[in-house]
């Protein structure tokens, strides 16, 4: 063997382990590329379930109350879902998939509720120009 045989053959051995390095490489990317589709679906799905659910169940309710109040809210996760008048009662309602549990944020408003940590607040919203939200002085509310 020639001394150039010798180093095309030392240069097509690394050749072929970059080859199988990068492979090895590109297989463990694509797996995980895989898992975070598969994750990102699943929670997908969970939030349509979730959405379906809410609705559902809202539209069920509506003969079961005076008035069924829809909260929307800008953040992601809502606490709450809907309010419900009923004779004397004001329920605070959340809807969830049969066998879902509350979130932190949902628990800790149905603690605020249970310990009676409820308020009723009128704002005054004043426009135009500068828009000022400001607490209603208690004279007739």
């Amino acid at each position: 063997m020639t001394d150039l045989e010798i180093a095309l053959l030392v240069v097509a051995l690394i050749l072929v382990l970059f080859v199988l390095y990068f492979r090895r490489k590109a297989l463990i990317y694509h797996q995980n590329w895989q898992t975070r589709q598969s994750d990102a679906y699943a929670m997908g799905t969970h939030q349509v379930m979730g959405d379906m659910s809410q609705v559902l169940g809202t539209f069920a309710m509506l003969g079961d109350y005076e008035q069924v109040i829809l909260l929307s809210t800008t953040s992601t996760q809502s606490s709450m879902d809907l309010l419900g008048v009923k004779g004397d009662s004001l329920d605070f309602i959340e809807l969830k998939k049969k066998g879902a549990s509350l979130g932190t944020a949902e628990r800790r408003i149905q603690r605020l509720v249970k310990e009676g940590k409820v308020r009723y607040i009128i704002k005054d919203v004043e426009l135009p120009g500068n828009v000022q939200v400001t607490d209603r002085i208690k004279h007739g509310c």
